[in-house]
């Protein structure tokens, strides 16, 4: 189930501080941007001495590549859950954008530093999510090249633009909307699919059936 990743429960005895640097390093990260974040901030935001933090991490690009493994993480269930009820190409397309959706309307801070500070890994990290990226946008391609194949798009749609255009539609709202929760969560979620999904599909089969 798509929902948002709570803040967990502050640290009792240490269980789970680990964490709550990571919350509190996303809620700063979001706030202030990578570059204008420090591990002083996170440190003092989980009541603990900057030098205490490397106990848990090994540097501030480290907690940023974390935020991105867990973003990679949450596609790949999204991706999971939508594949697990078989549906037809246009209903999976319009629930994989939907449940998208809902993901970044609720979780806007993680959204906010997923699109915005990629740039700032290095190395080994910056290769392993590029290709994680690359690997999600080949599957969003994918949808698209199902509905064209089902005759349920323009025949000269170029799916390239259209994959392009439906990402850029769903990945732009932590931009525009402010975090929404429960129905209203849902509804907006349900709102964007419609737009998205109407303008690369040539017809709605639920209201044609």
């Amino acid at each position: 189930m798509v929902k948002k990743i709570a803040k967990a429960e502050k640290a009792v005895n240490g269980a789970n501080r680990d964490q709550d640097i990571l919350e509190a390093a996303i809620h700063i990260f979001a706030e202030k941007g990578y570059v204008g974040s420090s591990l002083q901030e996170v440190a003092d935001s989980v009541g603990l001495m900057k030098g205490s933090l490397y106990h848990y991490i090994s540097s501030k690009e480290s907690l940023l590549y974390r935020m991105f493994q867990e973003a990679h993480e949450q596609a790949n269930l999204i991706i999971a859950e939508v594949d697990a009820k078989n549906l037809g190409p246009e209903e999976h397309l319009r629930e994989f954008v939907r449940s998208l959706a809902v993901f970044y309307v609720i979780n806007q801070e993680r959204a906010s530093i997923y699109f915005r500070e990629s740039r700032h890994l290095t190395g080994k990290d910056r290769e392993t999510v590029k290709e994680q990226q690359k690997a999600f946008r080949a599957h969003v391609r994918g949808l698209i090249e199902d509905v064209h194949k089902a005759g349920l798009t323009r025949p000269d749609l170029d799916i390239r633009i259209a994959s392009y255009f439906l990402l850029t539609a769903v990945n732009g709202i932590h931009i525009f909307l402010q975090a929404q929760h429960g129905a209203k969560a849902a509804q907006t979620a349900d709102e964007i699919s419609d737009l998205v999904c109407s303008a690369i599909l040539t017809r709605d089969s639920r209201k044609a059936k």
